[in-house]
């Protein structure tokens, strides 16, 4: 049995359940679930997203399938603090934490539980196919979301910055700063010729105040889609013809899903604030 525990925002969930996916087409014979008891106690973001947004089922682990390979946690307190206490167990495979690629996820043998965060496309590019159409959104329904997707032409750009909760977390603060996002829109400008910003962001005031300077086109600040809605910033990221992404699963994954050809992607090389971080973005991208 194979079991990946989900926690964290929709773009981590995404990233969970796309190694879920690799491993069942990895695995054919065997069951695999996921363990959601993490989200009983977790009051970040919107809780356990996937099932509410896209069309997906999976299987869910009881405590009893992960006591026979982990550490059964009802909760996310008692996970924080367990996870700290007790000794690995031999099934448990967890990421690592300089997040360097681990090509032998998807081939280890016997009761395996996987926890981590797994942000890399390897872990599921052999089945990309498979995780394009479980991650398909519903079709918009809010005016402002149509009006705006009616504008998007093939020089449209998504641009994202995602202040909020990473001002003052020194693990993301200070990676895409102004001189990121000047750098990214010449890079863009070096490439495309602009006909449209979409602006997505939890700072939007920020974004007016410092990039409009920056921005030689028209501009659309997304401010409506909130609460349970967010995930249609991500939708309409994905339909834009290019990307400039933060440091944020969020729009990594509006980035990816952009089915665009032709689409230009621009991203920091720097994920996190860490001396030693092996976070690889997809090759095609441009890293600034």
């Amino acid at each position: 049995m194979k079991i990946v525990k989900i926690l964290g925002g929709l773009g981590n969930q995404m990233f969970q359940y796309a190694l879920y996916l690799s491993l069942q087409e990895s695995f054919p014979k065997e069951r695999v679930a996921l363990d959601l008891f993490s989200f009983h106690g977790y009051h970040l973001h919107n809780g356990f997203e996937l099932e509410n947004i896209f069309s997906v089922t999976a299987q869910k682990a009881s405590a009893t399938d992960i006591m026979r390979i982990a550490y059964y946690y009802p909760n996310y307190l008692l996970w924080r603090v367990g996870k700290r206490l007790l000794p690995r167990r031999r099934g448990m495979c967890l990421e690592s934490s300089t997040l360097r690629f681990d090509e032998t996820v998807l081939t280890r043998e016997g009761n395996r539980y996987f926890d981590g965060y797994w942000q890399d496309e390897r872990y599921f590019a052999a089945y990309s196919e498979k995780v394009l159409k479980a991650f398909t959104f519903p079709a918009f329904k809010r005016t402002e979301n149509l009006s705006l997707l009616e504008k998007l032409d093939e020089n449209s750009v998504a641009l994202h910055v995602r202040r909020g909760d990473y001002v003052g977390n020194n693990l993301y603060q200070g990676i895409c700063d102004l001189d990121y996002y000047r750098t990214a829109i010449e890079r863009m400008c070096a490439h495309v010729t602009p006909s449209l910003y979409c602006i997505f962001s939890n700072d939007i005031t920020w974004c007016q105040q410092h990039l409009q300077p920056y921005l030689k086109a028209p501009v659309v600040y997304v401010t409506w889609n909130t609460g349970v809605e967010s995930y249609r910033d991500m939708q309409l990221m994905s339909c834009c013809a290019h990307n400039i992404i933060a440091n944020s699963s969020f729009s990594w994954w509006g980035a990816w899903l952009n089915q665009n050809r032709e689409k230009v992607v621009i991203a920091p090389k720097k994920w996190l604030n860490m001396e030693e971080c092996h976070f690889t973005l997809p090759a095609s991208w441009i890293k600034i």
